[in-house]
């Protein structure tokens, strides 16, 4: 049963781009319902097979007793029998204008609330069942494998559409970002924090995780030589990957989602270097190498980038400053999850001109909505995570390659998520919780029981 779950969780996370990314309510609500049904098989199989599909607290108790203690505090703001002196004040000025007593509550929209609340729980139920069922190095491989191919095939995807000028999202009409690759996202900037972690999959494929080996300088004989020998076991497949992917990343013309990708590229090259599965000299050439083509790409972006400097000066800057404003009134409190449109309403000046239903920064967001507090545990949580994957990588010489990637992918999110909300997209959060998954996995040594255990002759798990 176990390869059976991997299985359904490796389609269920190549497949959650196809529908605009996840992100309209039929599709997000079928992503729900997927992992839900996955989990209830997981509990099954771990009764049957504990030894296959269950790591032991002590490797994730401590994130996900945080993470527990956070989503019970935003569920705590949708109830009523909280002190009325910890009620929004809307509460009471909705039921001085309608002449009636109303159950306020801390959240200005329950059911906004329960639906992020539910979001966060698919995107954690991904992250449980990644990191149960990749602790075999071959799962581990496959997930990042699929990973790479249904990613490539999105970019590939993105590229026809807007080189051919159909201008639309398979029947559907484009109707934003109509000069930016977006693929089967709607969101340029979207999709560029995916696309950054499709590359960085790629990457770590082509260090060969699964090897006890260390890469050396490329410009050295013996780098030559690595290549040469990497091209004959199949490593132009993942430059061909590489290559669509990448272009693709720089045709979306998001710059900070290029920044991002860069940093996350940087840090896998650190990582595996703490890991000594690459050499000091290729470190430093791949790293400036990635550093060049990344500052040289961010400056040639195109006219129709989005602009750093405008996200931090123009409306996007007015958007960080009336955040900042509703988070001083209700620091400790928030105002519930799912409510920034509301909020935002209450502060909009002159200076926004557009609506917004998102803050643009996934941090000030939780935090006007969850409190500070809340916010303070759930970057804990998933920093201390990364920390967790970059001790991993260190530790593990043969498998660091997977701890690597996911330290990787940790950064690259949580530096975009400063200028953008990519983490709030569906097939966003579900790749890297799955790509995070497999990072924790793979971060501790087996014991000889349980290697003796996964590896046995009886494994149904047979590619």
């Amino acid at each position: 049963m176990s390869r059976i779950l991997h299985w359904a969780l490796i389609l269920i996370v190549a497949g959650a781009p196809l529908p605009f990314a996840a992100n309209r309510p039929w599709a997000w609500n079928l992503l729900a319902v997927a992992v839900a049904v996955l989990l209830v098989f997981w509990v099954v199989s771990a009764l049957r097979e504990p030894a296959r599909v269950r790591m032991g607290w002590k490797h994730h108790g401590w994130a996900t007793g945080l993470f527990c203690l956070t989503l019970l505090w935003t569920a705590i703001q949708t109830v009523g029998w909280t002190p009325a002196s910890m009620h929004h004040p809307l509460w009471q000025d909705a039921a001085i204008a309608l002449g009636q007593p109303l159950n306020g509550a801390i959240a200005l929209d329950g059911a906004r609330a329960g639906e992020t609340i539910m979001r966060l729980l698919t995107y954690a139920g991904v992250f449980w069942l990644s990191l149960h069922l990749g602790r075999e190095p071959r799962r581990a491989r496959r997930m990042l494998i699929v990973i790479a191919a249904a990613g490539t095939a999105y970019a590939g995807y993105g590229l026809y559409s807007h080189l051919s000028g159909s201008n639309s999202i398979f029947w559907f009409e484009r109707w934003a970002y109509q000069g930016s690759v977006t693929s089967t996202f709607v969101n340029r900037n979207s999709f560029a924090t995916y696309a950054g972690l499709v590359i960085i999959c790629i990457i770590t494929l082509l260090f060969r995780p699964d090897e006890d080996i260390r890469s050396e300088n490329p410009l050295s004989r013996r780098g030559i030589a690595e290549m040469l020998a990497g091209f004959a076991t199949g490593g132009w497949y993942y430059l061909g990957a590489l290559a669509v992917t990448g272009l693709a990343l720089v045709l979306s013309h998001s710059r900070a989602g290029l920044a991002a990708a860069g940093l996350g590229m940087l840090v896998l090259l650190a990582t595996q270097r703490i890991g000594k599965r690459i050499s000091t000299r290729a470190t430093l050439v791949y790293g400036g190498v990635a550093a060049l083509a990344a500052a040289l790409l961010i400056v040639l972006a195109g006219p129709n980038a989005d602009g750093l400097d405008r996200s931090v000066d123009g409306e996007r800057g007015a958007l960080f400053a009336q955040s900042q404003e509703a988070i001083a009134e209700r620091p400790l409190l928030g105002t519930g999850l799912g409510s920034y449109p509301d909020v935002f309403l209450t502060h909009r000046t002159a200076e926004t001109r557009t609506l917004q239903d998102k803050a643009h920064s996934t941090y000030l967001e939780f935090a006007i909505e969850a409190g500070l507090p809340a916010t303070i545990l759930m970057v804990i949580t998933i920093g201390g995570l990364g920390v967790i994957c970059v001790m991993g990588a260190r530790r593990r010489r043969r498998y660091g390659g997977y701890p690597a990637s996911a330290a990787a992918a940790t950064a690259l999110v949580a530096a975009h998520s400063i200028v953008d909300f990519s983490l709030q997209i569906p097939a966003v959060s579900v790749t890297f919780a799955a790509i995070l998954g497999v990072g924790i996995a793979q971060s501790w040594r087996r014991r000889s029981r349980d290697r003796r255990q996964l590896e046995s002759p009886d494994s149904t798990d047979d590619d």
